[in-house]
């Protein structure tokens, strides 16, 4: 499959170096150049047919009376994923990417593309017949139809999944093999090693890896999920790295949280 991305800001700088330019983690200044292993087995750069950054939304002004006027020549491809565009771009995306099959519209930060826009979005979608997911954040995204499923598999993209192996209670290794930023292989180097005495503190020292990455979801509350999209990724991590070693972690998340990781009371 091949993806277009449009995106402004600091996350959608790191999205495009994630997917296209795996050897350049150290830039994010998590492991750092020294500790670099190198661990991201892949290159999808050959997959990406547009990759186009824009000024913050901020700077168009409330309106954009003409969005086309700013936007390039659209080239033909299957997914196409916009990160931080202004209100009046987003809501124009279904007719201008309508030869595209998917439009992935991320949502770090609450005030990237509100419930309102989101729905007219989706409707939009439904009419020219585009699969449509605003993930919030990105690495909620679920792979729940026909085009966004193959796109996650074969970018192996999405809500982190992991194989840990295990010798008694103590990690071994870990693997990611689904991640959405780069943040999944981070952590699953980090707990290599890790001795698991308890539940709790086993789930502080996996939230703290999220942390130390560093996320950049928004901390700013949502009026959706009542917490930050920030606290909602942190809790996808701990519970996908749980089960990965066969620990369940319903406690660990807020019943009005486990919605939206499909995670049943």
């Amino acid at each position: 499959m091949d993806v277009s991305i449009f995106f402004s800001g600091e996350f959608g700088r790191r999205f495009l170096l994630n997917l296209a330019y795996p050897e350049m983690c150290p830039k994010l200044g998590a492991c750092g150049i020294d500790a670099c292993d190198y661990c991201k087995d892949y290159d999808f750069s050959s997959k990406i047919v547009m990759a186009e950054e824009f000024a913050d939304p901020s700077s168009y002004g409330i309106y954009i009376d003409d969005p086309s006027s700013i936007l390039p020549e659209i080239l033909d491809g299957d997914v196409f994923i916009a990160i931080n565009l202004h209100p009046d771009i987003l809501v124009e995306l279904p007719s201008i990417v309508e030869s595209y099959k998917a439009l992935i519209i991320p949502v770090e930060d609450p005030r990237w593309c509100s419930p309102g826009l989101r729905n007219q979005i989706a409707r939009h979608c439904e009419e020219v017949g585009i699969e449509f997911a605003c993930p919030k954040p990105l690495c909620t995204l679920k792979p729940e139809t026909k085009f966004i499923s193959k796109f996650c598999e074969e970018f192996r993209f999405g809500m982190p999944r992991f194989e840990v192996k295990l010798n008694d209670s103590t990690i071994l290794n870990a693997k990611a093999l689904t991640d959405a930023c780069g943040c999944a292989y981070y952590v699953a180097k980090k707990m290599a090693g890790y001795w698991i005495d308890s539940k709790e503190n086993f789930w502080k020292e996996i939230h703290q890896h999220q942390c130390a990455y560093p996320c950049l979801a928004s901390m700013e509350r949502d009026v959706e999920i009542k917490e930050s999209p920030f606290h909602l990724g942190g809790y996808a991590m701990v519970y996908s790295f749980s089960q990965a070693v066969g620990i369940d972690a319903p406690e660990f998340i807020p019943h009005h949280m486990r919605e939206f990781l499909n995670f049943a009371d």
